[in-house]
């Protein structure tokens, strides 16, 4: 197979909830990947590994931790998930993604043992990254989990170190419909023996996070307080700077002043990309993948800081995330775009300009996300903001 092949074989693979979503597309429980990892001979086993789970952060907190591991010399592979550009984002060995002939070789070598598997596209590029790490023998893995975490096919490691962002209510169909429901999913990483960093003590979920703890036998840690410093853009990063902090703290703790370092160049050591990331000044131009209310409320008030005018919200959503919870959270002030994106996951233009005129946001409705933001461009003064994404196909289709 060549390059293009391999990946279109991948996203052929069923269930595949990144290119589809829904309940029948997510596929659940551990004995799956557990068998595959297992049919590989166990890539990146023995390897140094830090697992990390939450609604929102996650990305932000692996990078982090990688940066500094990376200013510590050492060689850093990161898993995480979705992609925005490239299918290689999900696999980096610092800012290096999974080279092409390796996915093609890869999936070539493999394709008809996971056809009669029934593996699902994220188990498989679980398994592509895990290889890819081996082979380079890197000396950390950095991996995020994609949904919840107590039956995510990334909970089959065996961590140094767990880490746990935050809590919000995020694919309730799946998690639950409480925080705290959602808490014991996250907290499903939680492991005997193996320290585990908290960085929200919140009354409603930290009894969950101490009970799991004390019951499996794991040190608990919560994140504290830090002035430290981060080139990644938006107050709410000093969140995932405490978790990293603390991470690395237990790791490292004799090179804290290299890896506070590599907390300034995040971007430049890993490629990162997404989070309150500038694209244009005059006005300025900011995108973000958040996509739930949690996030959104960090958004709005990053975004009321910085602007010294209007702000024009160009905003998609998937179809499964609460884009109305989003939407009452935006100033009335604002000037709105609501936008389809190229995913068939995400609502239209026009399902979105309904939602927000119940909520008193009215605005038009476009196809497609580059159309959006040409108009907002047009309409914006030099000292307003525009904010681009409401969901992760949002700030994908802005190809920059």
């Amino acid at each position: 197979m060549t390059y293009s092949q391999a990946v279109e074989w991948l996203y052929a693979a069923v269930p595949n909830f990144q290119r589809d979503g829904g309940s029948k597309n997510y596929k659940i429980g551990l004995e799956g990947p557990q068998e595959l990892w297992e049919s590989l001979d166990f890539p990146s086993k023995d390897l140094p590994t830090i697992h990390i789970a939450g609604t929102n952060g996650k990305g932000s907190s692996a990078h982090m931790i990688a940066a500094g591991l990376i200013a510590c010399g050492q060689r850093v592979g990161v898993f995480s998930s979705p992609h925005l550009f490239d299918f290689r984002e999900r696999a980096k060995i610092g800012s290096d993604l999974v080279p092409k002939e390796f996915v093609a070789s890869w999936v070539t070598r493999h394709s008809a043992h996971f056809e009669q598997g029934g593996y699902s596209f994220f188990e498989l590029t679980l398994m592509l990254a895990l290889s890819w790490f081996e082979q380079e023998q890197v000396d950390y893995i950095v991996l995020e989990t994609g949904m919840g975490g107590r039956l995510d096919a990334t909970n089959i490691c065996n961590p140094e170190v767990c880490l746990i962002t935050n809590i919000g209510l995020d694919h309730k169909e799946w998690l639950g419909d409480s925080r705290v429901l959602v808490a014991a999913e996250k907290a499903g990483i939680i492991k005997a023996g193996v320290p585990v960093v908290v960085v929200e003590q919140d009354p409603e979920t930290a009894p969950v996070f101490k009970a799991t703890a004390a019951r499996v036998g794991a040190p608990l840690l919560w994140a504290k307080s830090t002035n430290a410093e981060t080139d990644l853009r938006g107050d709410y990063q000093n969140e995932n700077l405490r978790g990293a902090i603390a991470v690395l703290s237990l790791l490292l703790p004799e090179y804290e002043k290299l890896w506070s370092l590599g907390f300034t160049s995040v971007g430049e050591l890993t490629g990162f990309f997404g989070r309150w990331s500038e694209l244009s000044t005059s006005p300025k131009v900011v995108c973000d993948t958040g996509h739930n209310p949690e996030a959104f409320d960090r958004i709005v008030g990053q975004a009321q800081r910085e602007c010294g005018g209007q702000i024009h919200w160009v905003l998609g959503a998937a179809a499964e995330k609460d884009s109305s919870g989003m939407i009452a959270l935006l100033p009335e002030s604002s000037a709105f775009y609501w936008t389809s994106c190229s995913s068939p996951r995400c609502k239209s233009g026009e399902q979105l300009q309904e939602e927000a005129a119940a909520l008193g946001k009215i605005g038009p409705a476009f196809e497609g996300v580059a159309t959006a933001l040409e108009a907002a461009k047009n309409t914006a003064s030099e000292n307003d903001l525009i904010f681009v994404g409401g969901s992760t196909f949002v700030v994908a289709d802005l190809n920059v």
